[in-house]
């Protein structure tokens, strides 16, 4: 398969987050449910897809792992400047928007960081054959699609202004492809355990936004309907993440 539909389909697939663009106004309840489904993509990517791909390569990598997670936690809680707090009866509370920037800055590196690796994979599974290379191509474009969707999602709860969010989008839809072209030049010289222990850093701050940040988000919803439609997504999702990793 040419290396130039293989860039440009990826591009695309992962551009999809671009559709919540299209509409001046997307409904809450939308929203929410998208949230939804970046929580549970999020966590399958996590638990299902990097974890044993990455422990596969090198049982180091579950050290990375844990330490992605425990990295992010330090950054949240220790190093990021909390401002523009309320007050309610004597409590300070942090500015629920300000909060979302800090969630949207760790799951676009994170989930940035794994799709470079994806097109690493893709490129290096080429290399030892065209079916391997079209199974690993098929895996990722299955969860790009909910992944680019989920970003835009939360990037639309953000402060970031619209330009800048479309930007990091794109900058996400390049990803893969800079993955690909990258492991082009370099794919006899990257080591392997290299690659194992950076997917295994990105797993582990994935699954630590997934559980602390997005799905306490889906628990707190006032609306018990939505929040039923909402947890049965995400353990449906997680359920068909599962799946698909199975059959990959």
């Amino acid at each position: 398969m040419s290396s130039l539909f293989i860039i440009l389909g990826l591009f695309m697939i992962s551009a999809t987050g671009l559709v919540l663009y299209i509409f001046r106004e997307i409904p809450k309840k939308i929203l929410h449910i998208l949230i939804a489904l970046g929580a549970w993509t999020m966590f399958s990517v996590a638990l299902v897809h990097i974890l044993p791909e990455a422990m596969e390569s090198h049982e180091s990598a579950l050290y990375a792992f844990v330490g992605g997670f425990l990295l992010i936690y330090l950054l949240e809680e220790l190093l990021t400047p909390h401002h523009h707090d309320h007050k309610h009866h004597g409590h300070t509370h942090e500015d629920p928007h300000e909060h979302m920037q800090h969630i949207i800055i760790v799951s676009w590196i994170a989930i940035f960081i794994h799709t470079i690796l994806d097109g690493v994979g893709i490129r290096a599974g080429f290399a030892m054959g065209e079916e391997l290379g079209m199974s690993i191509l098929a895996g990722v474009a299955i969860h790009q699609i909910p992944v680019s969707l989920s970003i835009a999602s939360l990037l639309q709860e953000s402060l970031f202004k619209k330009r800048y969010q479309i930007f990091l989008v794109l900058m996400f839809a390049l990803s893969a492809p800079i993955g690909f072209l990258i492991a082009g030049i370099f794919i006899l010289s990257v080591s392997p355990l290299f690659i194992a222990l950076i997917t295994a850093l990105a797993g582990g701050s994935l699954l630590y936004v997934s559980n602390v940040e997005l799905l306490p988000m889906i628990h707190s919803q006032s609306s018990k309907h939505m929040k039923y439609i909402t947890v049965a997504l995400f353990v449906l999702g997680v359920i068909g993440m599962s799946l698909v990793a199975f059959f990959e």
